[in-house]
């Protein structure tokens, strides 16, 4: 199978301030994508660096070691290290290759001790004792490391680049020091979210290796930076630090954003092909498929107005950036074209909502069988909601996070209980895949906002259950981390980077997840009813199909509920069918229900309106919030 290259735009001269010169020479560029980013998907990063580099006129290529170690390790082995969801608590991907990076910092009997589900994750995965996986930390990935370190192949290149997100940190610092004792002419760079803000400034004054640290987003920083590599000047550039010397000290800087998206060229993913191919995709993926990155947007347009607390995200660039939806149709377009894909994941953290006009409407036109991912608000309309079925975008994360209007609001979420409720059937009833969680752990959150979920929960069996639910994390960059007015006490990094990283390098400024205390929280035995009543929920979805919808005909409604094992049949006439229908698009008021029945000639009073509403809430087939209510059933037509 061939793969075109794909065609790269031209940024803009504002965006190309540092370096719109050409550079005296071109340089050969890698750039390296190691464990543990998944396997199933190309590195946006690499991909998009990769263009922009040799749109600079530098020759660049990626390395896809995460497929190779994933090949040695095993894929079904990989892929539960790399998603476990405890990560952020015991940090295991890092611990694992710690010890190639560092050495010992702690022995493994304290990890062990302080973080036991390390064991009943490592037996449930290989069946084997803890002495081996001790043995893989102490030999088996240090081998492998100074394997990859010592190919000649380092030493075609003038620039060796890491992107480091998420669980990849410990990894990427331990072959860039065998690297440099193996190859010390090369060039080490590093960049991603790991070095966003004073992490980067750490990790650039400790560790000598790492040459240069590009601290925020490095579209316009990485290119001017090749060029004062390949030109062999030192021209200082906002937002890339280097390792401290006794006449500098780097300082946390945030890098130059390119504020026109639409001039940032297409990702290159020819070379993660090349390495899925190289090591045998059958046996890596089986029947999984890939899932495209795309990138549409930055930052986030709600945060901008009203950041939820607990959300880490975007660090210092929350101003929200997005490229058109003539421009994402065009990117889209040729990904789909070049590559072997279908599944498409944007990266984005909100959906445009210009694109339910401009990209959505494109994309309807062309009926591609496309399968894509969006991050959503959860305030999405019946129509908004068939619009992105109607465009291809099969699964979304809402953001629903709670079904306490309370909670919500402590969040700053900006929606309600009947908000979130009405995405959840809508989503349903045109097949969109939710991924969405339950948290708790909200300073200001009360016993009662969680019985009232618990009562509700029964109700929605109907509708797709959460993934989980579980207390929040505390990560910066979120407005409870970097906001004193919250009551959140005894901030101190996750007692897990004790044993990942050595003492010479301050945890409280690598860190991104912290323990904390926070007062005005739940009880552990709240959530953990919370948790048995999301189990049961999943188990009832999976296994019995649960149902509630209506039967529309004339001058009637007859819902039909198979939530329970005991079916049951309601027959609604006259008014009250519409009444009940008028509730189904959006959670309304006794009052508007009043008046939309006067527009069609009914004379029914509030009060009547409200007592009917009122019992349809206590049939449980209706809820209500804030005076206004939403019915749960969904048609059984599914045209209509």
């Amino acid at each position: 199978m061939s793969i075109i290259r794909l065609p790269l735009a031209v940024r803009t001269e504002a965006d190309h301030a540092a370096s719109a010169s050409p550079p005296d020479k071109a340089l050969r560029v890698a750039l390296v994508n190691m464990p543990w980013a998944r396997i199933h998907a190309p590195s946006i990063q690499c991909g998009l660096l990769q263009s922009i580099t040799r749109e600079a006129g530098h020759e660049c290529d990626s390395h896809y070691l995460n497929i190779e170690f994933a090949s040695l390790f095993g894929s079904k082995s990989y892929d539960t290290i790399a998603n476990v969801t405890s990560e952020r608590l015991h940090l295991m991907g890092e611990w694992l290759f710690s010890y190639a990076a560092f050495g010992e910092v702690t022995p493994e009997d304290d990890y062990f001790a302080e973080y036991p589900e390390v064991e009943s994750i490592w037996d449930e995965l290989t069946g084997k004792s803890l002495q081996d996986l001790v043995e893989m930390r102490r030999e088996t990935l240090p081998d492998w490391i100074t394997a990859c370190a010592a190919k000649p192949v380092w030493e075609e290149y003038d620039v060796v680049g890491f992107t480091s997100t998420f669980m990849q940190n410990t990894a990427s610092l331990a072959l860039g020091r065998k690297i440099k004792e193996f190859h010390p002419g090369v060039t080490l760079v590093y960049g991603g979210a790991n070095f966003d803000g004073e992490m980067g400034a750490e990790y650039a004054r400790k560790l000598p290796w790492l040459d240069y640290v590009v601290a925020g987003e490095g579209d316009i920083v990485f290119p001017a930076l090749l060029k004062n590599i390949a030109d062999g000047t030192d021209t200082p550039i906002t937002g890339v630090l280097r390792h401290a010397t006794t006449h500098h000290t780097p300082q946390a800087a945030d890098a130059q954003r390119p504020q026109a998206l639409d001039d940032l060229p297409t990702p290159d993913y020819r070379d993660y092909f090349a390495w899925l191919e190289r090591f045998d995709r059958a046996r890596l993926l089986g029947r999984a498929p890939v899932r495209l990155p795309v990138e549409f947007s930055r930052g986030c347009w709600w945060g901008q107005k009203h950041h939820c607390t607990f959300c880490g995200l975007n660090a210092l660039g929350m101003a929200y950036r997005s490229k058109s939806g003539e421009r994402a149709f065009t990117e889209l377009s040729a990904l789909l074209r070049d590559y072997p894909a279908v599944h498409v994941d944007t990266v984005d953290n909100i959906l445009d909502m210009g694109y339910f006009s401009s990209l959505c409407t494109l994309l309807a036109r062309e009926h591609w069988d496309v399968n894509l991912f969006f991050e959503v608000k959860a305030n999405l309309t019946r129509e908004q909601v068939a619009t992105l079925r109607s465009a291809g975008i099969l699964r979304i994360q809402p953001g629903i996070e709670s079904l306490s209007t309370h909670v919500l609001q402590l969040m700053r979420k900006g929606a309600s209980k009947l908000i979130n409720i009405r995405l959840l059937k809508w989503a349903g009833y045109y097949g969109i895949d939710v991924a969405w969680n339950i948290l708790a752990g909200f300073p200001g959150e009360t016993e009662e906002d969680y019985a009232e979920q618990l009562r509700l929960l029964p109700l929605l069996h109907h509708l797709q259950p959460p993934g989980g639910c579980g207390r929040i994390w505390l990560e910066r960059f979120s407005p409870y981390f970097t906001d004193p007015s919250f009551p959140i006490d005894k901030v101190r990094p996750r007692a897990s980077y004790g044993h990942v990283y050595p003492a010479s390098l301050d945890p409280e400024k690598i860190a991104y997840f912290f323990d904390y205390e926070a007062s005005g929280t739940v009880s552990h035995e709240t959530v953990t009813a919370l948790n048995a009543a999301v189990s049961t929920w999943q188990t009832r979805f999976a296994e019995s199909k649960p149902s509630l919808v209506y039967q529309r005909l004339p001058g009637k409604l007859t819902l039909i509920d198979r939530r329970t094992d005991q079916p049951k049949r309601a027959v609604l006439s006259a008014w009250k069918a519409e009444a009940y229908e008028a509730c189904g698009d959006a959670p309304r008021s006794a009052a508007a229900i009043a008046r939309l029945l006067a527009a069609q000639g009914v004379s029914v009073s509030e009060g009547e309106v409200t007592a009917f509403l009122e019992q349809c809430c206590r049939a449980d087939v209706m809820v209500s919030d804030d005076s206004k209510y939403l019915g749960l059933a969904l048609p059984e037509n599914p045209g209509w």
